[in-house]
């Protein structure tokens, strides 16, 4: 009777520290406060939410752009400092971090933040560093705020680089295209077990927003050659497939284009390259943009960062074994009709469904015909005859038989981006309306999750895996035939209820990035910024000759 006591209080224990509730069940006030441009309240239940060890590094981000929405750029720069400093460190994890994730929830192990995350903690950085030498009141402290700004775009570029060491770039995409027969053979069967998905063609490469960010800092540091290497890096992104893979119009390669052939006047290249250059990478119309600015033009730069990242939501997949195929299947489990189920359905037949002829042939073998078609609503991982033999020998198959394993994974729900015109008044006789959309973060937070997908569903076949089987050793030592049955049941019910995906990411970053550039006159405006029925105004600013007036435009809605 100990013995019973003992495994139901270690049972109930393990569900205890499992807990029930998500992350986004945690994180969902704070954010519905974010999204009505409450920054204040947002900041506070996020707070609250974070509080622990294992979202630090959410934290500081979360609060860190938060307090940059509020004002306060100095203590926003100040946190998101401090997540610089654990998006590094947080890249080796400790083993018992690690394991106890692994056993319970992947809530448990520390955030690590992704690629993109760091790039933007330098991104939003450079924004307090601009703010604050506008605010500055002496010309050396702005100088010295200007060149703590140029310390965060070099960052990006070294954060960039470091991704793009790692991953391919669209040269060598497109140079698949035209690779050997044999060698696409070989990259086809090599998906049957990854999933039919290209993981290369959704990895986060590079930047060319960020890139074209680098040059602006530079253009206002008055460092033109610089400006004209990053703008020209971010004309080359956008054209050779940045644009393309995030769903970007052709455009903002023209853009990136006009302000690196404005650095090549500033620096002294010759008239004859320059006109080539026009005429090879302007249209008419952005040729008639580049001759609104004057030698002495003084501009408006609005930097649009409107809405918010999607959340990720929990798709839950269950687990069974057919020993007679030699196979674990992975099927979703339905909840009726409602479009988040709908969307899950989708994205599990998008990134994991047995379309591929390898499974199609083992589906087929397991169930005729209409295992060959059912193929479409699952996936089949096959472990082969001699996998099985030794699950066998170890009796991991009594456990994969005699009861079916809950496997969740996290996955984006459809969204779509506001496509509201914007429209920005400077004064009664100057209008613009043709912002451009020149990045998508959410689209990127999509790909880097597809580009993930295997990885996750893996991690959690085998977190799951190991969850029931502990569940399952502890009451195969139990011999009272009554009370194991009991216990069995206990512990399958703690392990499904329990089962959850990682779905953290960091939620306050925008959605989209539009930008409007303006050169006007020098002297005193009263700008507005219209979308999608909201109003923004900046107040009286002065515009001086020669210089850049960056409005840093958070639009929550």
């Amino acid at each position: 009777m100990n013995q019973l006591l003992t495994c139901f209080v270690c049972l109930i224990i393990t569900t205890l520290l499992s807990g029930c509730a998500t992350y986004r069940d945690d994180i969902e006030v704070g954010l519905s406060h974010a999204k009505q441009g409450e920054w204040k309240a947002a900041e506070d239940n996020l707070t609250d939410a974070l509080n622990n060890s294992q979202d630090q590094l959410l934290y500081y981000m979360e609060i860190g752009s938060l307090a940059q929405n509020q004002g306060d750029f100095e203590r926003s720069n100040a946190l998101l400092e401090k997540a610089e400093r654990l998006s590094d460190t947080f890249l080796e994890e400790s083993l018992s971090n690690r394991t106890w994730a692994l056993i319970s929830n992947p809530r448990q192990s520390n955030y690590r933040g992704s690629g993109v995350e760091r790039v933007y903690i330098s991104y939003l950085k450079s924004l307090n560093y601009l703010a604050l030498a506008e605010q500055a009141e002496s010309l050396t402290k702005q100088r010295q705020l200007l060149d703590s700004a140029l310390v965060e775009a070099r960052r990006i570029d070294i954060k960039l680089n470091e991704i793009r060491a790692q991953t391919p770039s669209y040269e060598q995409l497109d140079a698949k295209k035209d690779q050997a027969f044999y060698e696409k053979a070989i990259s086809w069967l090599s998906r049957f077990y990854t999933g039919r998905l290209d993981r290369d063609k959704f990895l986060y490469r590079d930047d060319a927003w960020a890139r074209y960010m680098e040059g602006l800092q530079y253009e206002i540091s008055d460092e033109y050659d610089d400006a004209r290497i990053s703008y020209q890096k971010a004309a080359e992104l956008y054209q050779n497939g940045y644009a393309e893979q995030y769903n970007l119009p052709a455009v903002t390669a023209e853009r990136a284009w006009l302000d690196t052939i404005r650095m090549m006047k500033k620096t002294g290249f010759e008239a004859a390259e320059i006109a080539q250059t026009i005429q090879a990478k302007l249209s008419p119309d952005m040729q008639e943009t580049l001759q609104t600015y004057q030698p002495d033009s003084a501009e408006l730069v609005v930097l649009e960062h409107q809405g918010f990242v999607p959340d990720k939501s929990e798709m839950s997949l269950l687990l069974y074994a057919e020993p007679w195929a030699y196979s674990l299947v992975l099927e979703p489990l339905h909840g009726g009709g409602r479009m988040e189920d709908n969307d899950a359905f989708r994205w599990f037949t998008m990134v994991y469904a047995d379309i591929n002829p390898l499974n199609m042939i083992a589906n087929y073998k397991a169930g005729g015909a209409w295992g060959a078609f059912s193929g479409v609503f699952t996936k089949r991982v096959i472990l082969g005859s001699g996998i099985w033999q030794q699950l066998e020998q170890s009796n991991i198959d009594t456990l994969l038989t005699q009861q079916n394993i809950r496997v969740t994974v996290p996955y984006y729900r459809r969204f779509t981006l506001d496509q509201h015109d914007t429209h920005l008044t400077v004064s009664k006789q100057i209008e613009k309306t043709d912002s451009l959309r020149m990045t998508s973060l959410a689209d990127i937070a999509f790909q880097e999750q597809l580009a993930n997908a295997q990885r996750d569903i893996y991690e959690s076949m085998i977190r799951e895996f190991i969850r029931s089987w502990l569940a399952f050793r502890i009451t195969s030592e139990v011999q009272d035939e009554g009370a194991a049955m009991l216990l069995n049941f206990i512990g399958q019910i703690s392990v499904l209820a329990t089962s959850a995906a990682d779905t953290r990411n960091w939620l306050t970053l925008p959605a989209q990035v539009r930008l409007t550039r303006t050169p006007l006159k020098a002297g005193k405006y009263q700008p507005t910024y219209e979308t999608n029925g909201k109003q923004f105004s900046l107040g009286e600013t002065s515009l001086k000759a020669n210089k850049i007036k960056v409005w840093n435009l958070r639009n929550p809605y």
